[in-house]
């Protein structure tokens, strides 16, 4: 997905994400050869070829797991994936956040809120079947440890 620096504002060093339970539907899963990529992107629309969407050089690999598993938590509760290496996000460029793995155990439902434009591009990790562009965009909150203004922007929290 994508999360446009108007959204954000701010410079900051992100540690972790969270994502909103949906209301219903499974509240833990474990996924298999989970990595997270967080990178910089020129663009408010991803196009298909999901690794063109980065500016060159600024995908880092921030978490990689053989087996990983979320925290339970109810329905409208938030809950969070750490880092292993800590994302600088410079404050001016759009946000991408990549989040792969090749199998697993139960679902997550999140909150979703519409972008307006395909900001999320969805597909099975190593599979044939084709991506698919988005406009839906999970509700995400940046966690960080700046000393800035807590700040809501559209349905993504950013905790500073």
């Amino acid at each position: 997905m994508v999360v446009l620096a108007s959204e954000i504002g701010d410079a900051i060093e992100i540690e972790s994400l969270s994502w909103k339970r949906y209301i219903t539907g499974e509240s833990q899963g474990t996924f298999n050869d989970m990595a997270v990529y967080i990178g910089l992107c020129d663009t408010d629309q991803l196009g298909m070829t999901f690794d063109d969407n980065y500016i060159n050089g600024t995908r880092i690999l921030v978490l990689s797991s053989s087996s990983y598993t979320t925290p339970s938590v109810g329905p409208n509760e938030w809950f969070s994936i750490t880092f292993d290496t800590p994302f600088w996000y410079n404050g001016q460029d759009n946000l991408l956040i990549e989040v792969q793995w090749s199998s697993g155990l139960g679902s997550l439902y999140t909150w979703n809120w519409s972008g307006g434009s395909n900001r999320c591009v969805f597909g099975r990790y190593g599979s044939s079947t084709a991506l698919v562009q988005s406009s839906s965009v999970p509700n995400l909150r940046l966690n960080g440890t700046l000393s800035l203004s807590n700040s809501t922007f559209a349905r993504i929290k950013a905790a500073f």
